[in-house]
């Protein structure tokens, strides 16, 4: 499998930082494919992304300034739009033509503000398919693995891996795992000896997002996993938890803390396996045949790096 980055990188949505994080007029640096970013919110409330350098001599943006919905680079002021435009120089009347910074298309979702790798997105936000009222939730920054993206999301069709590893009685038949252009649907059955049975609808986004979406423990509880490639070929994973907000607080608080304990555990566990993997398809068995169908999958997903030449 040609590592993320050789020809391009995976067409999604990735998530850069926490919403939160990003105040109006503040602005914050991130490491982010093979290069680096700034994330800003302009005094309209709404967030960019853009390339982290100057176009004049390469000033890190992230020491500017906001200035109403602009950014303005601390060595010149040279100032650009949240569409990446430059929109004043202060020496000159005229702005050359075509100076501007790469904009990748962003939005912002569980608290969290997602990129686009790409000139469009292909597709909405990751989001949970299931509609459930009174949704609340909450999102921790998971680990930092040395591994892509898709290499974590092996894991919800690796069943041998989830059973011997983790423990789970699993119900799936691979046949009924659909493949579609930008996505993997599924649904699963799952039996925890400690948490008991629950059911699952799985939803890949892309190669990078994950969401579970069902029943644990008598309640219902979803949870979101997505990563985000950076430099090195490392991934920097987030976890978001949801459930519904019926019930008191601290009723409400256990369910969270519940599903995310469950799914960080998991990675716990994986953890020092993908700190020293080589991944490789050597042998594989007819219990593969899940695995193997996505990462077939994965190795047609279309990839590009229309930001190269702007953010290294």
């Amino acid at each position: 499998m040609p590592r993320q980055g050789s020809d391009g990188y995976d067409q999604t949505w990735y998530p850069i930082v926490l919403s939160r994080e990003v105040g109006i007029g503040q602005v914050v640096a991130s490491e982010f494919l093979d290069g680096r970013v700034i994330v800003y919110r302009g005094e309209s409330g709404r967030v960019a992304v853009l390339s982290a350098y100057c176009r004049h001599l390469g000033a890190d943006l992230s020491l500017g300034t906001v200035v109403g919905d602009d950014i303005r680079c601390a060595f010149h002021h040279w100032q650009y739009g949240a569409d990446g435009a430059c929109t004043r120089i202060p020496v000159t009347d005229r702005v050359p033509r075509g100076v501007a910074l790469y904009r990748f298309p962003c939005a912002e979702a569980w608290d969290l503000v997602w990129a686009f790798n790409g000139p469009e997105p292909l597709f909405d936000v990751p989001h949970f398919p299931v509609a459930i009222p009174d949704l609340v939730f909450r999102t921790v920054e998971a680990c930092d693995l040395p591994v892509d993206p898709w290499m974590l999301l092996t894991n919800s069709v690796d069943f041998q891996h989830l059973r011997v590893l983790h423990g789970l009685r699993i119900e799936c038949d691979p046949g009924t795992i659909a493949f579609r252009d930008h996505s993997v649907e599924y649904d699963v059955v799952f039996e925890d000896p400690n948490l008991g049975v629950f059911e699952q609808h799985v939803k890949v986004f892309g190669t990078n997002t994950i969401t579970l979406s069902g029943r644990m423990a008598g309640a219902d509880l979803l949870t979101l996993f997505s990563g985000v490639p950076l430099p090195g070929g490392h991934t920097r994973g987030w976890v978001v938890t949801a459930t519904r907000g019926n019930g008191d607080e601290a009723e409400v608080a256990a369910r969270l803390a519940a599903g995310e304990a469950f799914f960080l555990g998991l990675i716990a566990e994986d953890n020092p396996i993908m700190q020293t993997i080589r991944f490789r398809e050597d042998v594989l068995l007819p219990a593969d045949r899940a695995l193997a169908r996505f990462l077939a999958y994965v190795r047609g997903y279309p990839r590009a790096h229309p930001s190269a030449d702007f953010i290294r």
